[in-house]
């Protein structure tokens, strides 16, 4: 039994540090130029929605981004607290950015970059698991930035296979 015991703090003291060198050793990837232009959106955002259409109104609405993953996603946590929070998370595939957003319909698009430049990011969905050409999701996403306190982001609902309604959020960053 003292052997068993022996044996095996010896094989822990040996894995721990191993363990532990491996995860300092994680480098932080600096990512494609839309993930890295996502990265300096980094804090609290809010501003006012348009009406999605005739049924709907104007109000407010506030997000949240964040880094995590090592620098290699950028998290957004948009209406955090309400009946309609969402979570989209952006990431490389393949060198080219590509988010999913984890919707309050109860779906989640997983959409690729279409476009960018350096003022617009313009995000469209492939073909996702679970949602249907005819199913409504959020389709497209372009997020616009003028400045570094501004930031418009158009969703793009498509219902029966074509757009629909475009929300748009215009908001500015909370100092």
């Amino acid at each position: 039994m003292k052997n068993l015991i022996g044996v095996t703090l010896l094989s822990l003291s040996l894995f721990v540090p191993c363990a532990v060198m491996a995860h300092e050793a994680v480098q932080m990837k600096a990512g494609s130029a839309e993930l890295q232009q996502l990265k300096q959106l980094v804090g609290k955002w809010e501003g006012a929605v348009s009406p999605m259409g005739p049924d709907t109104k104007a109000g407010t609405v506030a997000t949240e981004f964040r880094v995590t993953a090592a620098g290699s996603a950028v998290e957004e946590n948009l209406m955090k607290g309400t009946p309609n929070e969402m979570v989209d998370m952006y990431t490389d595939e393949n060198g080219k950015l590509a988010m999913t957003h984890y919707c309050a319909m109860g779906n989640q698009p997983h959409m690729v970059l279409k476009n960018a430049g350096p003022h617009q990011i313009d995000l469209e969905m492939v073909p996702t698991t679970g949602i249907a050409a005819n199913d409504s999701h959020m389709h497209r996403l372009v997020l616009e930035f003028p400045d570094a306190d501004h930031l418009t982001e158009r969703w793009t609902n498509y219902t029966n296979g074509k757009p629909s309604e475009t929300v748009v959020f215009n908001m500015t960053r909370v100092k």
